[in-house]
């Protein structure tokens, strides 16, 4: 039995997507994977710092490339720019402020 002879693809403009390309698909959900993680171990003081501002970084270089990264228009650049924006203030509040707030004594300055 033969089988009916594949359809060609729909004719675009011819300029690629910038979400085609597998790397920057992946940076786009690397910013997602890193501010997922580094809201999880955020009393990792340096550790987590480094990871929301990696993830930021990726996420604000993929949301003004204008990657999704989703395959079905999901918007992952800018839910992992949100996220590593949300865990990096809640590491700075909790870990910077609160610290010297509450557990630690206020740096004395010799008059």
């Amino acid at each position: 039995m033969d089988h009916p002879a594949p359809s060609t693809p729909p004719v675009t403009s011819g300029k690629p997507s910038p979400n085609d390309s597998y790397i920057a698909r992946g940076l786009a959900g690397a910013s997602v994977g890193l501010g997922f993680f580094s809201a999880c171990v955020f009393w990792w003081t340096p550790f987590t710092s480094i990871l929301a501002t990696v993830g930021l970084i990726l996420g604000i270089i993929s949301v003004f490339r204008g990657v999704k990264g989703g395959l079905r228009g999901e918007n992952y650049a800018m839910v992992g720019t949100l996220l590593c924006a949300t865990s990096l203030s809640i590491t700075l509040t909790l870990n910077q402020f609160l610290r010297y707030l509450q557990w630690d004594s206020l740096p004395v300055y010799p008059w």
